[in-house]
């Protein structure tokens, strides 16, 4: 019999072995913590004494806990692939989520930033008391508007991977790497920051995106910094302000501006055109509003 803290180690060497990035790897760790602390709670210290029925009482906790349905089957997806590494290792029979199924996820409609916010967002970004600061920031959220990256792709930017009209972003989500295309706009914010960089101490750093002590940016530097900028900004009520958003906002724009679905995708390293086909399908604009009412049933009544 092997406890918790022993078959997860393994399953993480596992993964190691095929390649998933260290996020994955961290997000799969976080996630079957929780189960693990759910699972001690109803004193079941060993991993192959768990059943189908300790898993439902899982879910049932996850949701007092106030856990959304997306959340929760994304613990429970984690479960599942720890269970199938145990049946191939014949450490169990059979999978005790096999027959549980996933909660029904309501689609949230996402609204993007709209060109006003954009532009009220990328002024206040800018004003602090350092320049660097106040630059990195403007360059930051660019990036982001610009190319599509999720926070994460941003902080991980390295030096080396910024070339003359391109950059790699390496070990992305599904760990893959992608090339991007650097606009004529984006690399006039970019050289802005990068000259301002090298005048302070933190020049040396192999990341292109540093925070003031001179290390490397994390996603939670972002998400503050975002919502320092949402403090000054007149923001519509139904627009949620997170990096997330920003990705959003840069598919309905490529959208809006002509790019096609097929390079859209490519651009937000999607595995499939399927996913940005569902990734656009939450999107709701003032476009789309505009549209909605110009062809109006009543209205155009004749």
């Amino acid at each position: 019999m092997q406890n918790w803290d022993e078959i997860v180690g393994e399953f993480v060497i596992e993964m190691q072995i095929k390649g998933f990035s260290k996020l994955t790897i961290q997000n799969y760790h976080y996630k079957l913590k929780k189960c693990k602390l759910f699972f001690q709670s109803q004193e079941i210290e060993f991993i192959e004494n768990v059943t189908k029925q300790n898993v439902k009482k899982l879910i049932l906790w996850l949701q007092n806990e106030g856990l959304q349905a997306s959340s929760i089957n994304s613990i429970l997806c984690r479960l599942i692939k720890l269970f199938d590494y145990m049946v191939e290792e014949e450490y169990i029979k059979q999978n005790p989520c096999e027959k549980v199924k996933k909660l029904r996820m309501q689609k949230k409609i996402v609204y993007p930033l709209n060109d006003h916010e954009i532009k009220q967002m990328l002024a206040i970004a800018s004003k602090n008391r350092s320049k660097e600061i106040g630059q990195r920031n403007v360059t930051m959220l660019a990036l982001m508007l610009e190319c599509g990256l999720r926070i994460s792709e941003v902080m991980n930017l390295k030096n080396e991977d910024i070339l003359e009209n391109q950059m790699i972003i390496r070990n992305a989500k599904g760990n893959k790497d992608r090339a991007v295309a650097i606009t004529p706009i984006l690399k006039k914010e970019m050289r802005k920051y990068k000259r301002l960089k090298e005048k302070t101490r933190h020049k040396d750093c192999k990341y292109f995106f540093v925070s003031q002590r001179g290390t490397k940016g994390t996603t939670k530097i972002g998400a503050e910094i975002m919502q320092e900028i949402k403090k000054d900004m007149d923001l519509r009520s139904v627009v949620r302000f997170s990096p997330h958003t920003l990705r959003h906002t840069y598919a309905h724009m490529q959208m809006r501006n002509g790019m096609d679905i097929y390079t859209l995708s490519k651009n937000m390293g999607h595995s499939s055109v399927t996913m940005t086909q569902n990734y656009l399908q939450t999107l709701k604009s003032d476009d789309f509003v505009k549209e909605s009412i110009k062809y109006s049933t009543l209205q155009n009544l004749r």
